[in-house]
C-alpha cells in the first residue's frame, strides 16, 4: 500500500468512527425510532467501506448502477434520522447523517462517478430543505446553510484531490514518454557511434592493409592471384556490412566466408529502410548460419523487403541442396524458431529452386 492510500486510509477510519458510530450511539436515546437509526448508521457504515475499497486495493472501476444505489444511501441516510430528531438537536450530533455520508460523495467523485456524486448532494439538499422548511426554527436559512456545509467542504475538496490526481498522473505520464524518448534516443545515437566505430575498424585493419599490398605489388607478382581472392571477399564482406548490416553477427559472417569459399553465390540484403519492432533481422539471424552450411555450392539470396513484415529466401541449386536447406528450416521449427517459416514455395523441385518466406508470429490468442 502507497502512502498515499494509507493517509487517505487512515483519514477515513477517523472520520467515520468519530463521525459515526461513536455519536450516534452516544444520541440514539435522543432518536424516536432508535431501530431505524441503528439500520440507517450500519447501512452508511457498509457503504462507506464499499466504496473506498480501492484504499485496500481493490479496483477503481465502479458500475453505473452500484454508483446511484452508493447515492441513493445519502438522501435515504437524512430520511431515517433528522424527521425523528428534535427540531433544536438538527446541528448537534444527534443529527449526524450530514457529515458521515461525505465519504461516500467523496469516494465517488474520486472514482469519477460525477453524476451519482451530484445527485447525492442534491438529494440530501432536497431532504434538508424540505424539513427545515417546514420546521419552527429561527433564521431557517442560517440552519440549512450550516447543515449543508459538510456537503460543500467535501464535494468541492474530493472534486479538487480528483482533478489534482489527474493532473499529476497527466504530468508523471509525460516525464515518462519524455524520459522514454530520451533513452531511446540515446540508445540509437551510442547503437550509430559503435557501428561507425566497428565500420572504421573493419576498414582500417582489413582494407587499408590490403589495399596497401595491392598497390605494392605488380600484377605478374607470385602472390597476385592471392590478392585478388583477398580483395573480393573483402569486397563482399564490405557489402554485406553495408547492405545488411542487421542479419550479420560473427557466426553468420564465418558461413558467409565457407559458403563463398565452397563456390556459392550468396546475397544478403536488407531493403527496410528503418528497422522495424518485431526484431524479425535478430530471430533470422539464428538460422541463417545454419542455412548457409546446407546450402553447398547454390545460388542464396537473403532479403528483407520494404516495410520489414517479412524476409525471404531463395535457393537456386541442386535438389539436394534445396532438400538440405529444408531440412535445416525443420530443425529450426521443431527447436522454436521465431518465426513462420512457409517453405513450401517451391519455383521448381526438380532442379532445387525454392523459395521461403519468414514473418513473425502472430501473437497468441487468449
Amino acid at each position: 500500500m502507497s502512502g498515499v492510500r494509507r493517509a487517505c486510509l487512515t483519514g477515513t477510519v477517523i472520520w467515520l468512527f468519530s463521525h459515526g458510530p461513536l455519536v450516534a450511539l452516544l444520541s440514539l436515546h435522543q432518536h424516536r425510532w432508535p431501530a431505524l437509526a441503528l439500520l440507517a448508521l450500519v447501512v452508511v457504515l457498509g457503504v462507506s467501506a464499499l466504496a473506498v475499497r480501492p484504499l485496500l486495493g481493490g479496483p477503481l472501476d465502479l458500475s453505473r448502477r452500484a454508483a446511484v444505489a452508493m447515492a441513493a444511501v445519502v438522501p435515504l441516510s437524512g430520511l431515517a434520522v433528522t424527521p425523528f430528531v428534535a427540531e433544536d438537536l438538527w446541528r448537534t450530533h444527534a443529527n449526524w447523517w450530514p457529515g458521515l455520508t461525505q465519504i461516500v460523495v467523496a469516494a465517488l467523485v474520486v472514482r469519477r462517478r460525477w453524476g451519482p456524486a451530484l445527485a447525492a448532494e442534491l438529494g440530501s439538499a432536497a431532504v434538508l430543505g424540505f424539513l427545515v422548511a417546514g420546521s419552527d426554527l429561527p433564521h431557517r436559512v442560517v440552519v440549512f446553510a450550516a447543515l449543508n456545509q459538510p456537503a460543500i467542504v467535501w464535494f468541492t475538496a474530493s472534486v479538487g484531490v480528483r482533478f489534482v490526481f489527474d493532473r499529476t498522473a497527466r504530468d508523471v505520464a509525460r516525464y515518462d514518454a519524455d524520459a522514454g524518448r530520451a533513452v531511446a534516443a540515446g540508445a540509437s545515437t551510442q547503437a550509430r557511434a559503435r557501428s561507425a566505430r566497428r565500420r572504421r575498424d573493419d576498414l582500417e585493419h582489413g582494407a587499408v592493409p590490403l589495399l596497401r599490398r595491392v598497390a605494392a605489388a605488380a600484377p605478374d607478382a607470385d602472390d597476385w592471384a592471392e590478392l585478388s581472392r583477398a580483395a573480393l571477399a573483402l569486397e563482399r564482406q564490405v557489402r554485406d556490412d553495408l547492405r545488411a548490416r542487421d542479419l550479420l553477427d560473427d557466426s553468420v559472417r564465418t558461413a558467409l566466408r565457407e559458403a563463398r569459399a565452397r563456390g556459392a553465390v550468396v546475397d544478403v540484403v536488407d531493403d527496410r529502410g528503418t528497422a522495424d519492432g518485431s526484431d524479425l533481422a535478430g530471430a533470422l539471424r539464428g538460422v541463417l548460419g545454419s542455412v548457409l552450411a546446407a546450402c553447398g555450392t547454390a545460388q542464396v539470396t537473403v532479403r528483407l523487403p520494404p516495410g520489414g513484415r517479412l524476409a525471404t529466401l531463395s535457393v537456386d541449386g541442386s535438389r539436394a541442396e534445396a532438400e538440405a536447406v529444408s531440412r535445416v528450416l525443420q530443425r529450426a521449427r521443431q527447436d522454436g524458431l521465431p518465426l513462420d517459416v512457409r517453405d513450401d514455395l517451391r519455383v521448381d523441385a526438380a532442379a532445387g529452386s525454392s523459395w521461403v518466406e519468414f514473418r513473425p508470429l502472430a501473437p497468441a490468442t487468449g
